[in-house]
């Protein structure tokens, strides 16, 4: 399924210019998401707006539905978003395997 046999809906203004923000490659992590309509994008997508702003910070706790509602939220391919997640958490575990390799070699 594509986002275009999804229902179809009328996007608001301010989520149009999420929108475009994130295709344009403006939005390098979630968390900058943090100041956006945060409060309508977690409404809307039916998640707890707590939850949602800590999920923004730590977005590898965020689900594959949760990525997908916020998706349709924003009328965005939710790739785009599963890749802004995947750059932004990336570093974070290269670090700490790196960490647990070398724990592992001193023990030996």
């Amino acid at each position: 399924m594509t986002m275009e046999d999804l229902p179809k809906r009328e996007i608001e203004l301010k989520l149009l210019q999420i929108k475009s923000l994130i295709e344009s490659g403006g939005v390098k992590k979630m968390r900058d998401l943090k100041d956006s309509s945060s409060t309508k994008i977690a409404s809307y997508a039916g998640i707890n707006q707590g939850r949602y702003s800590s999920k923004l910070i730590n977005p590898g706790e965020f689900t594959v539905s949760e990525i997908h509602r916020i998706s349709y939220v924003l009328g965005v391919d939710p790739k785009i978003l599963m890749e802004i997640i995947t750059h932004e958490i990336l570093h974070e575990e290269a670090v700490k395997v790196n960490a647990n390799i070398e724990k592992e070699k001193l023990k030996k």
